[in-house]
């Protein structure tokens, strides 16, 4: 899977194109389907667009068939993780050293 729960993800494809590009958080796994098949979740109708896992997502700004939201459900291939530098690399004790003491210096 491209996302995990609790990532920020940013959209990469979206029936409706002016969800390209938005950030969201990625807040529940719904669960694998089949393209076509239909679903239930948190009393949504929903139906799954392409074979793949499917997540629940928040953001302010979502446009949905029915209008603003700020939830939906979306297929896991149509997302991408947002992680920062700090999180891929784990920091050594030569790191923190080295953080500490050019803080020594700018702090005096």
């Amino acid at each position: 899977m491209n996302v995990q729960q609790g990532d920020k993800a940013y959209i990469v494809f979206s029936i409706n194109p002016s969800n390209v590009g938005r950030i969201v958080n990625v807040a529940e796994y719904i669960g694998k389907f089949e393209a076509g098949d239909m679903f239930a979740f948190r009393g949504m109708k929903c139906q799954a667009l392409v074979n793949d896992h499917y997540w629940w997502i928040e953001a302010d700004d979502l446009s949905i068939q029915l209008g603003p939201s700020p939830r939906a459900y979306i297929a896991d291939s149509w997302l991408r993780p947002i992680k920062s530098d700090d999180k891929k690399k784990d920091l050594t004790a030569e790191d923190i050293e080295d953080r500490k003491f050019f803080m020594d210096m700018i702090l005096g």
